[in-house]
């Protein structure tokens, strides 16, 4: 049987507080006897209520007078925010209709002050010819100015030279899958297919076109079985089709083997020709070329090809010479010493006499590629040298005094120790050699000469492998060096530790009035590697030797703490890895760069 359940009777309102109020007044008790010892627990006892009234524990009820009144209040703003509500649709229609009166009077105003801007004073036939010069010598698109304004669209579609660029390109199979359109190549447009390139043409007009032929030639895929020999000669077809006999200003042939043009030049015109860079021999192309072109100007191309032009080089201004000369080696040397308006010349070979010389005062760029540790040319004006000897050896001093730029391939430096260039700003050296070569070769042209000539303001060591303490070494004895840049050459931490700044103790005798006494004075001073250093930035992507990242992130950040304690701070400390990102010791982060 079940226990019967316990009735307990309502208990009364009254009997609610007064229970409130003898729990509130035991738990008051209870908490001073505990914490009778405590003074701040005093302080809080004298703040409590000493009454306990129903009011201070529930909300009063609103009167019915309190509720008439709330009611009203409510009405009365209702209305309120229906007529602000009302007035603000207004007054927005109004705003709005300022505001197109306002933006219709600031457009007619900007239009009658761009109307008598200074560029609107151009002539047309000036604003041409700024086109022309910044799209040839910036390599830009004309396609960019078109979208500035309507004049200057004008401008340039009235203008055929600034549309006479154009590349002809064959599209391998796998590329014709692809979505994407390369519109633009250095300021030449790029025409794959038949259509393309009659839109271009229309643009042209009779003017002579810059043509460059671009087909299965790259330097890291030569398949030729990806592209079509016949796609490029349709495209050739359709330059003659719309353009009757058209004329040439300069052409640019880099095709693979199987490529043979000669007959597809049959009924262009060459005698406006002035520039010619070609990397095969095309024999019957310049026997044409031969019959016809005037002067030319600029000549890049294999030793026979140029040789066959020779009597059209009086007044060349850039001539390259690739590959090897063989029995044609005295033809060259004739050729070079008969060109006296050059201002730029590369020569690539192993077959020139070392007994050759010749002088050219206007030269100003000169690129030397495997030839022998000798300097056949005497250029005192030569302000940009690029030269990569097939051996190396001791030579007689050069003296270049305009010379600013120095691109070095080699190892053992001994070549390198022969050049006194005193306005050099930029120093590129690639090591072509082991550590302890390079090392070596280093030490030869920086450490051991009493007095080196090669103060860079930029150093560039790239694809190198050299002893850090031996490069910082190196780094003290360029005191002009500013920027330094290390293109996949490992760094290791003792390169920044050998570059610390330190305090040195300096000691000074001061002469008393007894000339027997001396008083000798001590200071420290800041000895600072590199001083004028402010950039360092180091590329190891593609470095493959192992290295202790830990070590190295530490070093780099006391080198900057260093420097900055030295009161020579850095401006940039930026890092990476062999496949990594960018980390920048002096800012927070870096962008992805170029170097």
């Amino acid at each position: 049987m079940s226990r019967p359940r316990r009735v307990t009777a309502p208990k009364s309102y009254a009997d609610i507080v007064s229970s409130d109020k003898e729990e509130v007044s035991d738990a008051f008790e209870g908490t001073e006897s505990e914490n009778s010892d405590t003074s701040a627990d005093e302080a809080d006892l004298e703040s409590l209520p000493t009454s306990y009234e129903p009011s201070d524990k529930f909300i009063p009820l609103p009167t019915p007078a309190q509720i008439a009144e709330a009611k009203k209040f409510i009405a009365e703003q209702t209305n309120n925010c229906a007529s602000i509500r009302a007035e603000y649709a207004k007054q927005k229609k109004v705003l709005i209709q300022i505001r197109g009166r306002l933006e219709a009077s600031e457009k007619l105003l900007l239009e009658r002050q761009a109307s008598i801007s200074p560029i609107r004073r151009v002539p047309q036939e000036v604003l041409s010819m700024i086109f022309l010069i910044h799209t040839i010598e910036h390599s830009q698109s004309t396609w960019t100015l078109m979208h500035v304004c309507r004049t200057w669209r004008l401008a340039a579609l009235t203008t055929p030279s600034l549309w006479t660029r154009i590349k002809l390109i064959t599209v391998s199979r796998k590329e014709k899958k692809s979505k994407s359109r390369l519109r633009v190549s250095e300021g030449y447009e790029v025409c794959s297919k038949s259509s393309q390139l009659i839109r271009a043409l229309q643009r042209v007009g009779s003017a002579p076109l810059d043509l460059w032929i671009l087909m299965g030639y790259n330097e890291w895929n030569r398949d030729s079985s990806l592209y079509s020999d016949e796609e490029m000669r349709n495209l050739i077809a359709v330059v003659k089709r719309q353009l009757l006999r058209p004329r040439l200003r300069s052409l640019r042939i880099q095709t693979a083997e199987y490529f043979r043009p000669d007959d597809a030049f049959d009924e262009f015109d060459f005698r406006s020709l002035k520039e010619i860079e070609v990397n095969r021999v095309f024999p019957e192309l310049f026997k044409r070329i031969a019959q016809e072109v005037g002067d030319l100007r600029s000549l890049i191309g294999p030793c026979s090809e140029v040789l066959s032009l020779k009597d059209k080089l009086s007044h060349v201004e850039e001539l390259s010479i690739v590959g090897e000369y063989g029995s044609d080696a005295q033809s060259v040397q004739s050729l070079l010493s008969t060109s006296h308006s050059l201002t730029a010349l590369t020569i690539h070979g192993s077959n020139l006499n070392k007994s050759f010389k010749t002088t050219m005062t206007r030269l100003e760029r000169l690129e030397l590629w495997n030839v022998p540790p000798v300097w056949p040319i005497v250029c005192p004006n030569l302000t940009h040298l690029t030269i990569k000897p097939y051996m190396e050896s001791d030579y007689e001093d050069l003296y270049l005094p305009h010379l600013v730029y120095l691109s070095y391939t080699g190892s053992s430096g001994k070549f390198l120790t022969c050049f006194n260039v005193p306005a050099l700003h930029t120093l590129k050296l690639k090591a072509a050699g082991g550590k302890g070569e390079v090392t070596t070769g280093m030490r030869r042209v920086w450490i051991k000469n009493w007095n080196p000539t090669i103060n860079p303001v930029v150093f560039k060591l790239i694809d190198s492998t050299v002893n850090s303490k031996i490069l910082a070494k190196v780094l003290q004895e360029m005191t002009n060096c500013e920027e330094l840049y290390m293109i996949r050459t490992m760094i290791n931490s003792d390169l920044f530790n050998s570059l610390l700044p330190e305090k040195r103790v300096t000691t000074s005798k001061t002469k008393k009035t007894t000339k027997s006494a001396q008083n000798a004075k001590s200071k420290e001073t800041w000895w600072i590697p590199a001083r004028k250093l402010r950039m360092f930035v180091g590329d190891m992507n593609g470095c493959k030797a192992r290295l202790n990242e830990e070590d190295l992130w530490m070093a780099a950040s006391n080198f900057v703490a260093m420097r900055e304690a030295a009161s020579v701070p850095l401006e940039e400390v930026s890092l990476r890895l062999d496949r990594g990102g960018w980390k920048d010791f002096v800012k927070d982060d870096i962008e992805d760069r170029d170097i």
